[in-house]
């Protein structure tokens, strides 16, 4: 069974309603990018090819009804799954970035608490869509960031960025909340940001010197300053989240937000919109749900 592809991703709000005209071919097309080798059961993990893509199914083995939503960041939901499909869609083509506020104008919601949560959730996603490290040439550092700049609070945020040689761009970048730059904050991000033997260059103070580097190769850049690619990124992303979000966002949310710039970022150098949309989508498939109370209290 294959997932159902566009001929053409669509562009606009008018080609994303000509793709999914009705809830049934949402259920079609959720239901491919969830059992792309045919229904499996949850519960007695039965694989069943002759099931058409349905709401809910009925294992022939075990006799299990299961959801098409349930075990997902859609588990519960009382809106429709083209909604839901077109809030993913319109993730993969705003450029810049996306408020719960733009959600909310967007779907028509006409609670803003929905909207965010929505938007917390499919920010959970990003992060488990976009899990490679960087490699090859990969520059290290750190600062504090100002969620909001008229408020006091602060964060350290710890972030890696690619060098794309011959052009020298920036590839990839990975970025983090941490509490405070020492040995094991630097050996902890090293470990999921940077791929094994790449050579990194960072600034020459003991917490990047003495971190566990994984087999890749550190060279010390600065005593005390970072290289001049961070900089640029964190500055980037504090003046990327003041303007999109308007000193709206709490330093405890901040890493949702570090995942969404990062996965912006990343996905420029994948253009693929239709591939971005279809991971996004199967993040959603392989994630579960969190209920508001706990997204308000969450850390990151």
């Amino acid at each position: 069974m294959n997932v159902p592809q566009a001929k053409q991703f669509p562009q606009g709000e008018r080609d994303f309603r000509a793709m999914f005209p009705e809830e049934t071919a949402c259920v079609d097309y959720i239901f491919c990018t969830r059992w792309p080798e045919g229904f499996e059961c949850p519960t007695c993990r039965w694989r069943d090819r002759t099931v058409l893509p349905s709401r809910t199914v009925t294992c022939r083995h075990c006799g299990n009804r299961t959801s098409l939503t349930s075990g997902t960041v859609m588990h519960g939901t009382k809106k429709t799954l083209c909604t839901w499909l077109m809030a993913i869609w319109w993730l993969c083509v705003s450029e810049g970035g996306s408020s719960a506020k733009d959600l909310q104008r967007l779907l028509h919601l006409s609670s803003y608490q929905t909207a965010w949560t929505w938007m917390q959730k499919l920010r959970t996603v990003m992060a488990a869509a976009d899990v490679d490290p960087c490699r090859g040439l990969v520059e290290i550092g750190s600062a504090t960031v100002a969620p909001a700049w008229e408020k006091p609070e602060r964060a350290l945020v710890i972030a890696a960025a690619e060098t794309i040689y011959p052009t020298g761009i920036t590839g990839r970048i990975r970025m983090q909340v941490i509490e405070t730059l020492s040995t094991a904050s630097v050996r902890n991000f090293l470990r999921k940001a940077v791929g094994s033997g790449s050579s990194i260059v960072g600034p020459r103070l003991d917490p990047y010197l003495n971190a566990d580097k994984y087999g890749s190769v550190y060279v010390g850049d600065a005593d005390v300053t970072n290289p001049a690619r961070i900089n640029e990124i964190i500055s980037s992303f504090e003046i990327w989240l003041n303007k999109v979000h308007r000193g709206g966002v709490a330093v405890k949310h901040l890493q949702h937000y570090l995942d969404e710039f990062c996965f912006r970022n990343n996905s420029v150098i994948h253009p693929d919109r239709q591939a971005i949309f279809t991971s996004l989508l199967a993040g959603c498939m392989a994630g579960k749900s969190k209920p508001y109370r706990e997204l308000v209290s969450d850390h990151g």
